[in-house]
């Protein structure tokens, strides 16, 4: 019953999206989203956050990409990017300022995905990790 329980937990808990400052499924790595408030009309930028896990770091060679869908009225500087699009991408972590305007007052929710590979002293693993961030115009 123990291993059945076990089970059952661990795969609820690598299904689960992440929140903001949620660390992944296998404490290889922290994300953590900060979407300050925004005015109607003016740009404004979230900022996604990745840092690895204690005895890991960021594989820089990795072909690393972020994949955001905004709601409708929301609109992306770009919707994809990759490392070279990132204000930081390094070994001790990397960070996308996400650009964004939004048409109307209100609070919307842009999601997506994050790949990237985060590297041990025996191994380096490729993740996917759900990225949301909610975004409050004023």
């Amino acid at each position: 019953m123990k291993k059945v329980f076990l089970a059952a937990c661990l795969t609820a808990s690598t299904l689960a999206p992440f929140a903001a400052g949620a660390q992944g499924p296998d404490a290889s790595y922290i994300l953590k989203v900060e979407a300050p408030a925004a005015k109607k009309g003016q740009p404004a930028v979230a900022h996604i956050k990745v840092t690895p896990g204690a005895g890991y770091h960021m594989n820089k060679e990795y072909p690393t990409s972020l994949a955001l869908t905004p709601p409708a009225g929301v609109t992306l500087a770009k919707a994809k990017l990759t490392a070279k699009d990132a204000a930081k991408w390094e070994e001790p972590g990397g960070q996308f300022d996400v650009s964004y305007t939004a048409a109307a007052a209100g609070k919307q929710t842009v999601t997506g995905e994050l790949k990237f590979a985060v590297c041990s002293a025996n191994s380096c693993d490729p993740k996917k990790s759900p990225v949301s961030f909610e975004i409050d115009v004023k």
